[in-house]
C-alpha cells in the first residue's frame, strides 16, 4: 500500500517548529504541514524556512494559508522563496480561510474568488502576466517555480469541484471517513475535473486527519477533542443538514460556541457543550483514532478510496504521539505487516 504521511505543526516558536520538523522526518513522515494562523501561532514562512534548514527530505508546506491574510502574489513570492530555500521541497496548501481570518474581523473567500487566488498563484509562479485590479503584472522572483504544486482545501461539494478543475491536488477537510471521503469528496472532485477537461486521475487527495494511537477508539476521541472541535465548526457552522437528524441539534450548538480565542486549545469552552454521543459520531466522522488496529484499518480503506497522502493532526502533546503513530501504524503498514 503507497501511502503518505504527513505531521502537523503548530508552533509556539521558532524553536518548536524547528524541533518537531526533525520529528517528523525522522519518523518517517513525508511531509510537515504548518499552520497559518498569525494570532495564535508563530508566523508561517519564517517557521518552514528554519524547518527547511533543519531538514534533508520531507515536504514543506502551509497547511492552510488564504488568499485573505496573505494576497495571492505574496504567497506566490513566498512559496517559490521557500522553494529555493528547501531545495525544492514546497508544497503549497490554500484555502477560504479559518482562524487567520476571521482574527481579523475579515470573512472567507467564496469559491469564485479562492478559484481566482489558486490561477493567479499558478500563473505567477509559472512567470506569466496577471491582472488584478486592472493592472498587469508579473513576478520575477517567483518566476520558475511552476512545479509547486497547489493542493486546494475543500469540504462542501461547490468548493470540491472547483478544487478538481484547477490543483494539484485537494486536501480533503470533510472527515477521514472512508464512505464520505468516496461519496462527498470523490463524487464530486471528479466532476469538476472533468468539467475542466481534467482527468481527476492525474490528483493527488490528502485527507485533513485529526490522528491518534490508543488502547479504544473513546479514550483517542478524548486525547483528539481540541483539534476534532475546529474542524466540526468548519463543518458545521454553515449547516448541519447532512449530519444524522438526532444529532443536529447538538452540532449546531458546539459550532454556536467556537471562540475563535480558543481555536484548537486544549480548554476550549466548546469541547464541554455536547455530549459522548456526539463525540462519538465525529470521532468516527473526522479522526483516525483508536488502538494500532482500528487506525491501520481506517488507513487500509482510505488506501483503497484513492487517498494518496494523510495529514495527521495530533493531540497537544504531539511528540509522544507521533513517534507512537509512526512505530505502531505507518511502519507496519509500510512493510505489510
Amino acid at each position: 500500500m503507497v501511502l503518505e504521511f504527513g505531521g502537523f505543526l503548530a508552533a509556539q516558536s521558532i524553536d518548536d517548529a524547528v524541533e518537531y520538523a526533525q520529528v517528523v522526518e525522522d519518523n518517517g513522515f513525508d511531509a510537515l504541514w504548518a499552520i497559518d494562523s498569525q494570532q495564535l501561532y508563530t508566523e508561517l514562512y519564517v517557521s518552514l524556512t528554519a524547518c527547511a534548514h533543519a531538514t534533508e527530505r520531507i515536504e514543506l508546506a502551509p497547511g492552510i494559508t488564504n488568499p485573505v491574510s496573505r494576497h495571492p502574489s505574496v504567497t506566490a513570492g513566498a512559496i517559490a522563496a521557500l522553494d529555493a530555500a528547501s531545495g525544492g521541497r514546497a508544497t503549497l496548501g490554500i484555502g477560504a480561510g479559518d482562524s487567520a481570518v476571521y482574527s481579523i474581523g475579515r470573512t472567507p473567500t467564496t469559491v469564485g474568488e479562492l478559484r481566482e487566488a489558486v490561477e493567479t498563484i499558478g500563473s505567477l509562479l509559472s512567470g506569466e502576466t496577471v491582472t488584478v485590479g486592472g493592472e498587469p503584472f508579473t513576478l520575477e522572483p517567483a518566476a520558475g517555480a511552476e512545479d509547486i504544486d497547489i493542493c486546494v482545501a475543500a469540504e462542501g461539494p461547490k468548493t470540491l469541484r472547483m478544487a478538481g478543475a484547477v490543483g494539484d491536488a485537494v486536501i480533503f477537510g470533510g472527515g477521514p471517513n472512508p464512505s464520505v471521503v468516496d461519496d462527498l469528496g470523490w463524487t464530486n472532485i471528479r466532476a469538476g475535473a472533468e468539467q475542466a477537461g481534467q482527468d481527476p486521475d492525474d490528483l493527488r487527495l490528502i485527507a485533513l486527519a485529526p490522528t491518534c494511537v490508543a488502547e479504544s477508539q473513546a479514550a483517542a476521541v478524548e486525547l483528539l477533542k481540541p483539534v476534532i472541535e475546529p474542524i466540526a465548526w468548519h463543518n458545521f457552522s454553515f449547516s448541519v443538514a447532512e449530519a444524522p437528524a438526532h444529532l443536529q441539534d447538538d452540532l449546531q450548538r458546539l459550532a454556536d460556541a467556537h471562540d475563535m480565542r480558543e481555536h484548537g486549545k486544549e480548554d476550549a469552552d466548546a469541547i464541554e457543550t455536547v455530549p459522548d454521543e456526539v463525540w462519538e459520531y465525529l470521532g468516527d466522522r473526522f479522526a483516525v483514532a483508536g488502538t494500532p488496529e482500528d487506525c491501520r484499518a481506517r488507513l487500509e480503506r482510505l488506501a483503497d478510496v484513492g487517498v494518496d497522502h494523510v495529514m495527521c493532526l495530533f493531540p497537544p502533546d504531539r511528540v509522544e504521539h507521533t513517534e507512537r503513530f509512526a512505530s505502531e501504524v505507518m511502519e507496519p503498514l509500510q512493510s505489510g505487516e
